[in-house]
Protein backbone atom coordinates (compact mmCIF):
# COMPACT_ATOMS: atom_id res chain seq x y z
CA UNK A 1 0.00 0.00 0.00
CA UNK A 2 1.27 3.21 -1.07
CA UNK A 3 0.75 6.17 1.62
CA UNK A 4 -1.15 9.69 0.63
CA UNK A 5 1.53 12.80 0.37
CA UNK A 6 0.36 14.00 3.60
CA UNK A 7 1.16 10.60 5.09
CA UNK A 8 4.56 10.37 3.59
CA UNK A 9 5.01 14.22 4.54
CA UNK A 10 3.81 13.22 8.31
CA UNK A 11 6.10 10.92 8.62
CA UNK A 12 9.46 11.89 6.89
CA UNK A 13 9.55 15.07 7.93
CA UNK A 14 7.16 15.67 10.59
CA UNK A 15 8.34 12.64 12.40
CA UNK A 16 4.42 11.52 13.28
CA UNK A 17 3.38 7.59 12.79
CA UNK A 18 0.12 7.13 11.01
CA UNK A 19 -1.80 7.55 14.02
CA UNK A 20 -0.22 10.90 14.67
CA UNK A 21 2.27 10.17 17.76
CA UNK A 22 5.86 10.99 17.32
CA UNK A 23 7.94 8.25 15.89
CA UNK A 24 11.29 8.74 14.13
CA UNK A 25 10.88 7.65 10.02
CA UNK A 26 13.59 7.87 7.63
CA UNK A 27 13.57 6.11 4.31
CA UNK A 28 14.51 2.51 5.99
CA UNK A 29 11.92 2.81 8.18
CA UNK A 30 9.41 4.04 5.67
CA UNK A 31 10.17 1.32 3.26
CA UNK A 32 10.18 -1.36 6.14
CA UNK A 33 6.67 -0.23 7.09
CA UNK A 34 5.17 -0.50 3.76
CA UNK A 35 7.35 -3.28 2.51
CA UNK A 36 8.99 -2.00 0.01
CA UNK A 37 12.35 -0.49 -1.42
CA UNK A 38 14.07 2.76 -0.38
CA UNK A 39 13.41 3.35 -4.20
CA UNK A 40 10.31 3.22 -4.04
CA UNK A 41 9.94 5.55 -0.87
CA UNK A 42 12.48 7.98 -2.56
CA UNK A 43 9.94 7.90 -6.16
CA UNK A 44 7.31 8.54 -3.97
CA UNK A 45 8.89 11.86 -2.85
CA UNK A 46 9.98 12.75 -6.16
CA UNK A 47 6.26 11.68 -7.46
CA UNK A 48 4.78 14.02 -4.80
CA UNK A 49 7.26 16.38 -5.10
CA UNK A 50 8.47 16.67 -1.75
CA UNK A 51 12.15 15.72 -1.76
CA UNK A 52 14.28 17.32 0.35
CA UNK A 53 16.55 18.80 -1.90
CA UNK A 54 13.05 21.18 -2.79
CA UNK A 55 13.18 22.24 0.83
CA UNK A 56 16.24 25.05 -0.20
CA UNK A 57 13.94 26.58 -2.85
CA UNK A 58 10.74 27.20 -1.31
CA UNK A 59 9.64 29.42 1.52
CA UNK A 60 8.97 26.72 4.19
CA UNK A 61 11.15 25.97 7.49
CA UNK A 62 10.39 22.11 7.34
CA UNK A 63 12.25 22.17 10.81
CA UNK A 64 9.99 24.52 12.48
CA UNK A 65 7.39 22.63 10.99
CA UNK A 66 8.37 19.39 12.55
CA UNK A 67 9.16 21.66 15.74
CA UNK A 68 5.99 22.26 16.51
CA UNK A 69 4.34 19.04 15.49
CA UNK A 70 6.56 17.15 17.90
CA UNK A 71 5.97 19.58 20.85
CA UNK A 72 2.14 19.49 20.07
CA UNK A 73 2.57 15.43 20.15
CA UNK A 74 3.68 15.95 23.44
CA UNK A 75 0.93 18.27 24.77
CA UNK A 76 -2.30 18.08 22.48
CA UNK A 77 -5.17 15.90 21.14
CA UNK A 78 -4.15 13.36 18.30
CA UNK A 79 -7.48 15.62 16.49
CA UNK A 80 -5.34 18.72 17.25
CA UNK A 81 -2.07 17.36 16.06
CA UNK A 82 -3.52 16.08 12.80
CA UNK A 83 -4.81 18.72 12.44
CA UNK A 84 -1.21 20.98 12.41
CA UNK A 85 0.29 18.39 10.51
CA UNK A 86 -2.42 18.76 8.02
CA UNK A 87 -2.02 22.75 8.32
CA UNK A 88 1.85 22.51 8.33
CA UNK A 89 1.75 20.40 5.00
CA UNK A 90 -0.99 22.62 3.17
CA UNK A 91 1.63 25.29 3.74
CA UNK A 92 4.40 23.88 2.29
CA UNK A 93 2.31 23.13 -0.99
CA UNK A 94 1.41 26.74 -1.23
CA UNK A 95 4.85 27.47 -1.10
CA UNK A 96 5.62 25.45 -3.96
CA UNK A 97 4.35 28.11 -5.81
CA UNK A 98 7.65 30.11 -5.14
CA UNK A 99 9.79 27.52 -5.71
CA UNK A 100 12.98 29.82 -7.52
CA UNK A 101 16.25 27.34 -8.01
CA UNK A 102 18.25 30.62 -7.17
CA UNK A 103 16.95 30.65 -3.74
CA UNK A 104 18.96 28.15 -1.33
CA UNK A 105 17.66 28.23 1.81
CA UNK A 106 20.69 26.10 3.40
CA UNK A 107 21.58 29.72 4.98
CA UNK A 108 19.14 29.41 7.85
CA UNK A 109 20.27 30.46 11.38
CA UNK A 110 19.78 27.48 13.26
CA UNK A 111 20.72 29.35 16.32
CA UNK A 112 17.66 31.33 15.58
CA UNK A 113 15.18 28.80 14.23
CA UNK A 114 12.05 30.57 15.92
CA UNK A 115 13.34 33.91 14.22
CA UNK A 116 13.07 35.42 17.66
CA UNK A 117 16.65 36.13 18.25
CA UNK A 118 15.88 39.86 17.90
CA UNK A 119 13.99 40.14 20.69
CA UNK A 120 16.09 41.41 24.24
CA UNK A 121 16.12 38.43 26.58
CA UNK A 122 14.00 38.50 29.22
CA UNK A 123 15.38 37.76 32.77
CA UNK A 124 15.68 34.50 34.20
CA UNK A 125 14.71 34.01 38.21
CA UNK A 126 17.12 31.26 39.31
CA UNK A 127 16.14 30.08 43.06
CA UNK A 128 15.75 33.78 44.26
CA UNK A 129 18.47 36.06 41.86
CA UNK A 130 17.88 37.22 38.62
CA UNK A 131 19.50 36.07 36.17
CA UNK A 132 20.19 38.11 32.56
CA UNK A 133 21.57 35.80 29.93
CA UNK A 134 24.88 37.51 28.50
CA UNK A 135 24.58 39.00 24.92
CA UNK A 136 25.75 37.22 21.84
CA UNK A 137 29.46 37.66 20.89
CA UNK A 138 28.48 39.74 17.76
CA UNK A 139 26.72 42.40 20.34
CA UNK A 140 28.89 44.87 21.45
Amino acid sequence: MKPSAFELFSMYYLGLSPDFRPKFYNLHTIARQFGVSTRDVESWLQEYHITPDLFRHIDFNVAVAHGRVQEAALVSSKEEVRNLARASFMEMQQSLGGFDESRNRDDIDYDDIWGDKSKPAAPVEEEGEKFIPPPDDDEE
